[in-house]
């Protein structure tokens, strides 16, 4: 596996460090926690960072997991996002915080954000690892960003390349071998 990857982007420390300052962050936003924040995760990209970003949220919290596919197979270009696997849970009156891997097209965030805000939840706010700010929509709000990186396809730390290299555990750019 190590010899398909070109160079690694962020390195497992670099990741571990902002993701613990990006965890104080989401928690200073919201003033008055009161057992009401539900962090809707979109699978299967965000698995890996959603796991990490809660072990330094010592906040009361309910965790539901979301389902959008948008690089089927072998795609490093995004195509139409679509809910595959959806929530079950009553948002009405919650803050709810949407984690997702990546802001590429912002087609997966619009999506979500679109779908949850017809639940009647208290808040919505968006966090991602990762964030294209050239080719991500200005319309598009996360208010949470770990990095920005150039337009790039990545992967490791959850991200995949035909549902390979997820257990990487740093980002990197793939050798054009490898796809």
């Amino acid at each position: 596996m190590e010899k398909d990857i070109a160079r690694i982007l962020i390195s497992r420390e670099q990741l571990d460090r902002r993701i613990r300052e990006l965890a104080g962050e989401i928690v200073a936003s919201y003033p008055a926690l009161d057992g009401h924040l539900t962090l809707v995760t979109i699978l299967n990209g965000a698995i890996i960072f959603l796991a990490d970003l809660i072990r330094h949220m010592p906040v009361k919290m309910r965790l539901e997991l979301i389902t959008v596919s948008s690089y089927p197979g072998k795609a490093t270009e995004s195509v139409e996002a679509r809910l595959t696997r959806d929530i079950a849970a009553d948002l009405r009156g919650q803050d709810v915080l949407i984690v997702d891997d990546i802001l590429d097209t912002g087609k997966t965030i619009r999506l979500v954000r679109s779908e949850l805000a017809r639940r009647g939840p208290r808040s919505i706010k968006a966090a991602t690892l990762l964030r294209k700010p050239n080719k991500a929509p200005r319309d598009v709000v996360v208010e949470f960003v770990g990095f920005d990186i150039e337009d790039e396809f990545v992967v490791g730390y959850g991200m995949d390349y035909d549902n390979h290299y997820r257990n990487l555990p740093y980002i990197a750019v793939l050798t054009q071998e490898a796809r």
